[in-house]
């Protein structure tokens, strides 16, 4: 399997060494094509995350530097870097390079300034609830257009959670992206059903804590930050990972309470199709972003902002006719 992307490291003093470097195949210094900033932008159990600045361009990107002496199994780190060079999705964080030397892989990246969702939620949530409906909707759509992007071309993510979804910029309308492949592998419809139980306590399916699930442990997942979203807690709670798995196993949500009693009912029944128990009558991601709540909002935006469009053309014919009359 062949995970180096067709720039940088492979064409730029790159030597073939799959004994020193099982993950990319190559030995490649970064810092040829890379200066590494010293400010961490993240940290994590393999490594940590910095900025970089491309030497020739000036470009500046993350860099996720992951200590191989810390990963049980490097094929899994080569399946990230695999997939990751074989994505190309306005919602998906795309991969710019990737050098391997004898201690380290660095994955490079493009740099998204926003923040994590995770944050946004911290911010916005309070008794009344969390993001409005229009605000919810629109990130959910966008990510269920990255995870439909995913399944359509025979991948899942397993890890879909707030921590895992960046901002692009600060913007209050800023787009977002899927991050963190790591968990991520090879599969499509048809194929035998998956059996490790990954992922993160609150947004793992019940089929996939069985061990017995298909891609659409995705959805569930993403139905669980749209329920977020919309109220600011998790439907399935616990003081323990073993508490919320049997929440999770029992499936018993409520959309009720304070933080509810403003939802549409439209918002209220996409979260009962994405939350179904059982995998086969779950939505799929092309059915939810069918679903009328999505389409609702996704006209209700358009409409709104072909409304400021119109209000600033107008703007700019005033000041076009005042600067006239003037002259």
């Amino acid at each position: 399997m062949s995970s180096i992307p067709s720039s940088g490291a492979s064409l730029r003093g790159a030597v073939k060494n799959k004994e020193l470097c099982p993950v990319t195949g190559y030995l490649s210094d970064i810092s040829v094509d890379y200066h590494i900033s010293s400010t961490v932008l993240g940290k994590g159990h393999y490594g940590c995350v910095r900025e970089c600045t491309h030497r020739i361009s000036r470009k500046r990107y993350a860099v996720k530097s992951v200590d191989k002496s810390k990963i049980g199994r490097l094929d899994h780190l080569q399946r990230e870097v695999y997939l990751l060079s074989k994505m190309d999705h306005g919602g998906v964080i795309r991969l710019v390079d990737c050098y391997e030397n004898a201690n380290f892989v660095h994955i490079i990246t493009e740099k998204y300034a926003g923040g994590e969702l995770f944050d946004r939620i911290i911010d916005c949530t309070s008794d009344t609830g969390c993001f409005s409906e229009e605000k919810a909707a629109l990130v959910v759509n966008s990510l269920l257009e990255a995870v439909s992007y995913l399944h359509s071309n025979g991948i899942v993510h397993r890890d879909i959670k707030p921590e895992n979804i960046l901002f692009e910029t600060k913007n209050v309308d800023s787009p977002i992206r899927l991050i963190d492949f790591g968990l991520s592998r090879k599969y499509k419809k048809g194929d035998k059903l998956m059996c490790n139980p990954v992922g993160t306590a609150y947004y793992m399916s019940p089929e996939l804590l069985r061990g017995k699930y298909d891609q659409s442990c995705d959805v569930w997942s993403i139905g669980t930050v749209a329920y977020i979203l919309l109220c600011g807690y998790p439907p399935f709670n616990g003081e323990t990972d073993p508490d919320i798995f049997k929440a999770i196993e029992r499936g018993d949500f409520s959309l009720s309470g304070k933080a509810w009693c403003d939802k549409s009912p439209e918002a209220k029944d996409f979260l009962e199709c994405l939350l179904r128990k059982d995998p086969r009558k779950r939505f799929s991601a092309e059915e939810a972003l069918s679903h009328p709540w999505l389409k609702n909002v996704r006209n209700q935006t358009n409409t709104r902002r072909q409304k400021e469009m119109m209000s600033r053309l107008q703007s700019i014919r005033k000041s076009i006719r005042a600067i006239r009359l003037s002259q």
